[in-house]
């Protein structure tokens, strides 16, 4: 098979301490790097340019799409492809990309995915699947002032092929969170554009996700409702899952486990392998502290094992809800109601993808 260039675009600032790090690990993948900076005041344009990039500088104007857009009209490969500097591909294949160029030139409008994967502000392993590959044509573009989405003549791109590549993502751990103060920013920029963006429900979301994790429950649930109500009746529904499981979290965080049922069962009902809502619901079921709630719980666990991990091609998934944070669950279930033959089985099989708190269980039932 032929092969097809490929462009690495980025966009940077004050990277000194990820970029190398990240531009090494897809030169093996790409035949030329674009990099833009936006304000560095820091070495970063000096360890591009001694990788080997092509270094660009623009002024910051509040919109990662117009940065995103400059950059793609830099690169003079067939294809792009997309990447942050808190990124680093930790699996891929150059052949399995290679054979994806001849399905997206074949269908137009299409393009490639990428899994990345995430530690959060938690600690957990979020994965999702964002689109990332495509071809260099204008028709092409970044919209939205943050969390950009990539669309073709004006549309969202509805027909994407996983590309195979995984990235492990470093921005939203709590350490860089703290040090770059990022959902305030995100949240100010967000709220700029909610008068003036098109795709209201997508901006709503971003804007209730973020209220989330800066743990405003209140502003959150508003924002993930206005959001959930506006994709329902778009049928696009392409963040949805997402929306109704944040939300429903939500409704733990303040109490309110009549609105968690609600959420949970119009989750299922549009989303039935999507593992995260069981496990979300199981969660609010111990939460509740309500008896004739209860003996539901194992089930709602055992639903997730059985279902097994949400695949990351569909949804925004933490790893874990379908094997052994679900085997934990249970485990501390039968241990409350002793049947310790019972919690010791789900603590041991929970311990076998080594997480930690099963094992600590364990030995307190042993000993």
């Amino acid at each position: 098979m032929d092969t097809i260039g490929l462009s690495l675009c980025m966009i940077v600032k004050n990277e000194s301490e990820l970029l190398e790090k990240a531009i090494n690990t897809a030169k093996p993948f790409v035949n030329e790097i674009i990099v833009v900076d936006t304000g560095s005041t820091d070495q970063t344009p000096e360890i591009a340019r001694k990788l080997g990039a092509i270094v660009a500088n623009r002024e910051w104007n509040g919109s990662f799409s117009d940065a995103r857009n400059f950059s793609l009209d830099l690169a003079s490969q067939p294809f792009i492809f997309v990447m942050d500097a808190d990124e680093i591909i930790v699996n891929g294949s150059l052949s399995a990309i290679q054979e994806r160029y001849k399905y997206i030139q074949e269908h137009k409008g299409s393009a490639g995915s990428v899994t990345i994967v995430s530690e959060t502000v938690s600690g957990d392993i979020s994965s999702s699947s964002v689109t990332r590959l495509f071809p260099r044509d204008r028709r092409y573009r970044y919209t939205g002032k943050i969390h950009e989405q990539l669309t073709y003549s004006g549309n969202l791109i509805d027909r994407v092929i996983d590309t195979g590549i995984i990235l492990s993502h470093s921005g939203y751990s709590a350490q860089v969170i703290s040090k770059k103060n990022k959902y305030e920013r995100n949240l100010q920029l967000l709220l700029s554009e909610l008068s003036t963006d098109s795709d209201t429900s997508y901006n709503l979301f971003q804007i209730g996700r973020t209220y989330y994790v800066m743990k405003d429950y209140v502003q959150a649930e508003h924002f993930l409702y206005r959001s959930i109500e506006a994709e329902l009746r778009s049928m696009r529904r392409n963040f949805l899952s997402s929306a109704l499981l944040t939300l429903g979290y939500c409704n733990i965080k303040l109490q309110k486990f009549d609105e968690l049922k609600n959420i949970f069962n119009l989750g299922i009902e549009l989303f039935p392998d999507f593992t995260d809502l069981y496990f979300m619901y199981g969660v609010g079921l111990i939460e509740s502290k309500n008896i004739n709630s209860f003996e539901l719980i194992p089930d709602v666990f055992e639903k997730c094992i059985n279902i097994g991990e949400a695949p990351t091609f569909k949804y925004e998934t933490v790893k874990g809800v379908g094997s052994f944070k679900a085997h934990f669950n249970l485990g501390l279930y039968y241990e409350l109601t002793r049947q310790l033959d019972k919690a010791e089985f789900h603590y041991r099989l929970s311990y076998k993808d080594s997480y930690q708190p099963a094992f600590e269980r364990l030995q307190k039932i042993l000993h």
